[in-house]
């Protein structure tokens, strides 16, 4: 294998969740960047599910860049500094200029056996990361403040999304499923509530494949560079003539 090559179809490992978040942090805003009204669709409504106060203490678990909490800053002006958790320092170096985001380097399941009380808690698209949901719902009950919520944002198993054959039949195993989460959820202790939320994204195709070369989704790093050309290659075909891909 020549240097830089990715291996051939990875396992999904923390290795190789650590590599694609470590090869991606200083372009992640960018690639997951859809639009940025679709930016605000979300955080919208995820203000409105987590009934986001001034004077909540707000925790974005496994946030990444920060991304997200950015754009919730802008609309919920909290008294404290929200807290940005993720187990990678690459990821949180793009927030920690931020005046209003205390960041946190751990792990999702790390960081709830900490002691502390929270009002609110994020986990969006990283839910799936947890081995162990049962110990981490666990002890985020116990971390909520009486009253608290935990939001759990994430793409269902099935996706639409214009990807190669592959890739989609990967992640059918890679995602939570919905109503194991709900289940798991209700064990802890919850009380559930399961929406959707539909979002069109409309795309350049040169963009969304440039996406899938740089490997946007953490599926995508398992497999080698020959196969996402391959794929690639696939996907050329099945949108000949498509500039824009909706989905």
């Amino acid at each position: 294998m020549t240097e830089g090559t990715k291996s051939e179809h990875r396992p999904f490992t923390e290795e190789l969740v650590e590599d694609h978040y470590k090869n991606l942090y200083e372009n992640y805003d960018d690639y997951l960047l859809y639009s940025p009204t679709f930016i605000r669709t979300l955080t919208q409504k995820m203000i409105q599910m987590l009934d986001l106060k001034q004077d909540d203490v707000f925790v974005d678990l496994g946030g990444g860049t920060g991304m997200y909490t950015k754009d919730i800053l802008e609309q919920v002006l909290l008294k404290k500094s929200a807290i940005l958790v993720d187990p990678f320092a690459e990821m949180l170096s793009q927030a920690k200029s931020h005046p209003k985001i205390e960041c946190k380097q751990f792990d999702g399941l790390a960081f709830s056996t900490l002691e502390g009380k929270y009002d609110k808690i994020l986990m969006k698209e990283a839910v799936h990361h947890v081995q162990d949901k049962d110990l981490l719902f666990h002890n985020l009950f116990e971390r909520l403040s009486p009253g608290g919520r935990l939001l759990l944002v994430h793409v269902p198993p099935e996706l639409d999304y214009p990807l190669f054959k592959k890739a989609l039949e990967r992640v059918r195993n890679w995602h939570a499923d919905p109503e194991d989460l709900n289940q798991t959820l209700k064990d802890a202790g919850f009380q559930v509530k399961h929406e959707y939320l539909k979002y069109r994204h409309s795309i350049p195709k040169e963009k969304y494949i440039n996406m899938v070369r740089t490997g946007y989704m953490t599926v995508l790093s398992s497999f080698s560079d020959e196969e996402i050309e391959e794929g690639i290659e696939e996907m050329e075909i099945k949108l000949v003539g498509k500039e824009i891909l909706e989905f």
